[in-house]
């Protein structure tokens, strides 16, 4: 390159073509070793800024701000800056001459200039991979989570922690005291029993579970910073962990969609366990801004000096004021849910590494040492085979690696490969089941669709219905349907009820027989 703006801008469009050449070469490594997925992404992403910058720096030249372009292309033409006489000839030895110069000054390799072309652009990119240091071990290069932090925080949080064991407890209690009528709840007995069968959640539940907020408790969310911060834990954690096995993406886009797909199921009160606000639960306490657990701690709470005195100093308050009051709790709740809805769309995107970790621990969970040890050499020949540039065509340990031949379609097993055919067809997974309790989701196979009835999301829609989820409306997938049936259920619990002014029977002197009711009309007339 020399001073002229004419070869900086030629060397720039040389260069784009160069890394064009270096990007195709990164993808064919790509296709050629998946495991390596991850590193020629970083290495995209490397060549996709330099291409910017190349192209950044001919917009500028093209825009000739300066003038530069313009006075180069004048001198080419023979015509000079100082408006002196000269012709083509002039300035062309004039370049030649500059040429030699800036060469004679700016040479490497003794003497010969650096060559940059797309072998050079390809092994920089290569070069500027840091991947080896941007997983952890449990992660293996973007393929799995690593989340035992934000598990370990989890179990940590009082209020959830307690209320699941004080929830365990309720139910031990209903449980042993069926066999045992006169059984009081804080019998020694029951608290026995807790403590031998109450077991915590364990990594592998946590991580099918964790993006279920709604299943928490309002009591639980409400003024907890603690929850908040794990809330930023999780979106922190996983965002990162997509901007490390995919650069690529633009993630400040995504993140202005799930923020307008808030502010619109915000707005229709769409999103689930938010439908009504934290000041009108009767356990709320707005002079004390706190969310009770239960009755019996707000009605000793109300009773004491401090509610008092946060009573007398609201009513002080003018009615702009303590509206002011009430959108603030507000503003309180959108806060949570906006970190819940934006960690759930975080958890959608990462949903493939997360079961495979899930997978991967369930299997570590069902081999012995010897298979590990067993898979761990595989594994490491494997990596060896490909180190000595072997054909990954031709190795029979990188089988798993190849296309699965799945001209069927059938599903996956955990091994990562189809299942067989009559195991196929022996559970119907052919046949497509839809719910529109479940916002018409698909479910393959007779058992899948039995097991959805106690799952979450079905369970979800028939709260929605304001329906109770019982064993009457098992095989119920339309929502008309369930409606209808409830209301048939309730008159017929109706009929069933006892009203002593139709169902007793009276008889006067005559031996007239009536309703108690009639009877009671009669006589107040005087008539029996």
């Amino acid at each position: 390159m020399s001073f002229s703006v004419l070869e900086q801008l030629r060397s720039a469009h040389e260069d784009i073509e160069n890394i064009e050449k270096a990007m195709s070469m990164v993808l064919m490594d790509k296709h050629k070793n998946s495991k390596a997925a991850v590193s020629c992404e970083h290495a995209m992403k490397y060549l996709v800024e330099a291409t910017q910058l190349k192209c950044k720096t001919a917009i500028d030249i093209y825009q000739d701000k300066d003038g530069m372009r313009t006075d180069d292309i004048n001198a080419l033409a023979g015509q000079r800056a100082d408006k002196k006489g000269g012709d083509v000839w002039t300035s062309f030895y004039d370049k030649v001459k500059e040429v030699k110069d800036y060469h004679r000054r700016f040479s490497v390799n003794q003497g010969l200039p650096e060559v940059q072309n797309s072998e050079w652009f390809y092994q920089r990119a290569l070069e500027n991979d840091k991947t080896e240091t941007l997983f952890s071990g449990e992660e293996d290069y973007g393929k799995r989570v690593d989340m035992h932090e934000l598990f370990v925080t989890y179990l940590n949080l009082k209020k959830i922690s307690t209320l699941r064991r004080n929830n365990f407890r309720a139910a031990t209690y209903a449980r042993l005291k069926k066999k045992t009528i006169d059984l009081e709840p804080d019998d020694p007995e029951v608290e026995k029993t807790v403590e031998k069968e109450y077991h915590e959640l364990d990594y592998i539940e946590w991580l099918k579970t964790f993006d279920q907020f709604h299943e928490i408790s309002r009591y639980c969310k409400y003024g907890d910073k603690n929850y908040t911060e794990y809330l930023d834990g999780l979106i922190s954690y996983l965002r990162g962990f997509l901007l490390r096995t995919q650069p690529l993406i633009d993630v400040t886009k995504l993140e202005q969609q799930f923020e307008k797909e808030f502010e619109e199921r915000w707005g229709d009160k769409s999103i689930p366990g938010w439908q009504d606000p934290t000041h009108k639960d009767k356990l709320f306490c707005m002079p004390s801004n706190k969310l009770f657990n239960k009755e019996v701690l707000k009605t000793n709470h109300e009773g004491g000096k401090l509610y008092k005195k946060n009573l007398a100093q609201m009513q002080k308050l003018s009615f702009e004021e303590q509206n002011q009051l009430v959108t603030k709790v507000e503003e309180q709740d959108k806060a949570v849910a906006r970190l819940e809805s934006r960690a759930a769309k975080w958890h959608d995107l990462m949903s493939d590494a997360i079961n495979e970790t899930i997978q991967h621990l369930q299997k570590k969970q069902s081999q012995t040492i010897e298979e590990m040890e067993l898979e761990k050499d595989d594994s490491d020949e494997d990596e060896d085979m490909e180190d000595d540039g072997a054909d990954v065509g031709s190795n029979a340990g990188d089988d798993e690696e190849r296309p699965i031949y799945n001209p069927l379609n059938l599903p996956l097993g955990w091994d990562g490969k189809p299942i067989p055919f009559w195991l196929y067809k022996l559970h119907g997974m052919g046949i497509e089941y839809k719910c529109e309790i479940c916002g018409n989701y698909s479910y393959w196979g007779r058992r899948a669709f039995e097991r959805h009835f106690q799952e979450w999301r079905h369970a979800f829609g028939m709260r929605c219905l304001k329906i109770p989820n019982t064993a009457h409306f098992k095989e119920i997938t339309k929502i008309e349907e369930a409606i209808t049936l409830y209301e048939k259920l309730k008159r017929d619990a109706e009929e069933q009820t006892f009203r002593p002014d139709q169902d007793v029977e009276c008889e006067d002197i005559q031996g007239n027989v009536m309703s108690q009711r009639a009877f009671e009309d009669l006589r107040r007339q005087g008539l029996v």
